[in-house]
């Protein structure tokens, strides 16, 4: 019987524990949009408890979500102060894709690659191309042995796949559907080499699908 209510106790923790990291993450999705769209201004404090308030939800969740926001340097928290969103910008966003180019180009000499073969599977997380260029770069980094350039990558996943979608994008001047075709076929181009293993074709689609995604900000500017 103890064993019994001692599972019992084991499970609703358990069950506990996934909500609350489930309320995390949809705390942390919608910060994350409020902050690429612009609902929350550059330079904008506020309180924990405000945010909390408009999301119903108490202060926990809100606080654990603003770790990988203040990781991702779209956020400080500032004691006394509360929250105060980052003055980004979408250079900044670009930035980080221009490093990931750049990894490609000129890998870093890390340990013996991993024999992890690439599942097709892996994009179906992924809302944009942004975000498939993530998965698919993070892969091949690892692939040939730079796991640590492949993790800084992954961790950037989240905030590249929100911000080309098309709403975030266009409230940051950007038409994200023009050429998008152009940029999928890149995308398919490189999962197909990585489902082959053909690291040279994938990074040959990856460094073009990369420039693609640089030059949006500058050639497809969205009518104001």
């Amino acid at each position: 019987m103890e064993r019994s209510r001692n599972r019992a106790g084991r499970g609703d923790e358990d069950r506990n524990s996934i909500r609350r990291s489930l309320l995390r993450d949809a705390v942390f999705a919608r910060l994350l949009d409020n902050v690429l769209r612009g609902v929350y201004r550059r330079g904008q404090r506020i309180r924990l408890d405000t945010i909390a308030d408009d999301m119903g939800v108490s202060r926990t969740p809100v606080r654990e979500a603003l770790v990988p926001l203040e990781t991702l340097r779209l956020v400080t928290v500032q004691r006394y102060v509360g929250v105060v969103i980052a003055h980004w910008t979408v250079e900044h966003m670009t930035e980080r894709i221009r490093i990931a180019r750049t990894m490609l180009t000129e890998p870093s000499a890390g340990t013996t690659g991993c024999d992890d073969r690439f599942h097709v599977g892996w994009l179906r997380e992924c809302a944009t191309e942004g975000g498939a260029f993530v998965e698919l770069a993070s892969w091949w980094l690892r692939r040939r042995g730079a796991a640590v350039s492949a993790d800084w990558l992954l961790s950037q996943r989240a905030v590249l796949d929100v911000f080309y979608t098309d709403d975030v994008a266009l409230a940051n001047g950007i038409d994200a559907v023009v050429a998008r075709r152009d940029r999928m076929q890149l995308v398919e181009r490189a999962s197909v080499a990585a489902e082959a293993d053909e690291l040279d074709e994938c990074a040959l689609a990856l460094v073009e699908l990369a420039s693609a995604l640089i030059a949006m900000p500058e050639r497809f500017r969205a009518a104001a």
